[in-house]
């Protein structure tokens, strides 16, 4: 079984090694092109990665970096900077997905750290965000940097497709579950999604259309690619 489209490995490589460390890093960018990982800033201002705005009990955006970069993640793991990864993987694109939503702590207003992130982006990477303004503020800001919206739930895929198209972002990336049939070529724009870990739904939607799929097993759904 083979399919086309890009695998991407979800914060690394999290069925084998804690989230958005720089082990499941290197490991899944040896077995696929391209990775997704989280990005917020420590209390002294450090771009770090983590999912959650807490590390160890610990809020990220009061914590400075030397106290959470000793926690422990799982064995020995520990969080890492995204100056460090980023250098780590220099053949791999990356999916800066920019934490950033107003009811979590640690928002800032003026979107810096996506703009911090994106002067970090090289060619072929991408910065995206749950938050439409966080987007816009990057555009703003970085008008050929490549963008792509993340999407949980709410709205047709219409509608999502025509603020993409506008917003002038590259990719509408909606949960998998969001899509139920063949996904229409509209004007340049692509498709991806997130997280998928099944390898008949991945071959489903990539016959579907959707040419980047976010998984947290990028080893098993890359022995069953082919990618363009």
């Amino acid at each position: 079984m083979t399919f086309s489209a890009v695998m991407v490995g979800h914060r690394g490589w999290p069925e084998r090694y804690p989230d958005n460390t720089l082990a499941g890093f290197l490991a899944a960018s040896a077995v696929v092109s391209e990775v997704e990982l989280d990005v917020r800033r420590s209390g002294d201002g450090k771009l770090i990665l983590s999912h959650d705005p807490t590390l160890g009990g610990m809020p990220v955006h009061e914590t400075d970096w030397a106290v959470l970069a000793e926690q422990d993640l799982g064995d020995g793991h520990h969080p890492a900077l995204l100056d460090e990864v980023v250098a780590a993987l220099p053949g791999t694109r990356v999916q800066f997905e920019i934490k950033n939503d107003p009811w979590e702590p640690g928002f800032e207003p003026d979107h810096r750290r996506a703009l911090e992130a994106a002067e970090r982006a090289r060619p072929g990477d991408i910065i995206t965000s749950f938050n439409p303004e966080t987007l816009k503020r990057v555009r703003e800001v970085f008008s050929e940097m490549r963008t792509g919206y993340l999407v949980t739930g709410g709205g047709s895929m219409a509608e999502l497709v025509e603020h993409c198209r506008s917003a002038g972002h590259e990719m509408l990336i909606p949960d998998h579950r969001m899509i139920t049939e063949p996904m229409k070529s509209v004007g340049g724009l692509s498709y991806g999604t997130w997280t998928v870990n099944d390898v008949d739904r991945a071959k489903q939607l990539a016959d579907w259309g959707v040419e980047s799929i976010i998984t947290d097993n990028p080893g098993l759904l890359s022995q069953h690619l082919e990618e363009n």
